[in-house]
């Protein structure tokens, strides 16, 4: 039994990888060659639970596609039914980056990542950094809705956290 919660097919598996590339706002991070290339998975431990829609990857963990990198010490992949509920990371530091079409790097580090799909939303918590080229964007709690562009930064709880951002003008 212990195994067949083991097995997950190839499909299954890729459609959870690329459920959590979405991690990242598609609009300001995305380099649309990125969405073609493989999804590479290295960690020390994987554990996939059929059964409870679920594959954990622990130690060390390193997820590649295209310029997309992510590097965190442990990922939470739910999916019940097979349809993506949440996505979690968690790690210090946490790290995301992908080359953007513009052919900037985009940046973000966080304690933890949190993609909620049905919501389309992105919350960074923990040391929050997101980063664009030059600008910066430094907050203990950080929510992102992929869908609309709309965020919300600072402490979610008690509001004495204090944002951060560095913008630099464009020269155009």
């Amino acid at each position: 039994m212990y195994m067949q919660n083991l097995i997950l097919t190839r499909r299954n598996v890729v459609s959870l990888l690329i459920a959590f590339a979405l991690l990242l706002p598609s609009y300001s991070w995305a380099v649309k060659a990125d969405a073609n290339k493989p999804v590479i998975i290295d960690a020390d431990s994987v554990i996939f639970n059929k059964s409870q829609g679920k594959a954990i990857y622990q130690g060390n963990v390193s997820i590649k596609q295209g310029t997309l990198k992510i590097h965190a010490t442990r990922i939470e992949i739910n999916a019940p039914n097979n349809k993506i509920v949440n996505i979690i990371a968690t790690g210090f530091p946490l790290t995301v980056e992908q080359r953007m079409d513009s052919g900037k790097m985009a940046k973000g580090s966080a304690k933890q990542m949190q993609y909620l799909v049905d919501k389309k939303r992105l919350i960074l918590t923990g040391n929050a950094l997101l980063t664009q080229g030059n600008d910066k964007f430094n907050s203990n709690y950080i929510e992102f809705s992929t869908l609309t562009g709309a965020l919300k930064a600072g402490n979610k709880k008690n509001n004495k956290s204090r944002v951060h951002a560095i913008f630099y003008p464009t020269n155009k």
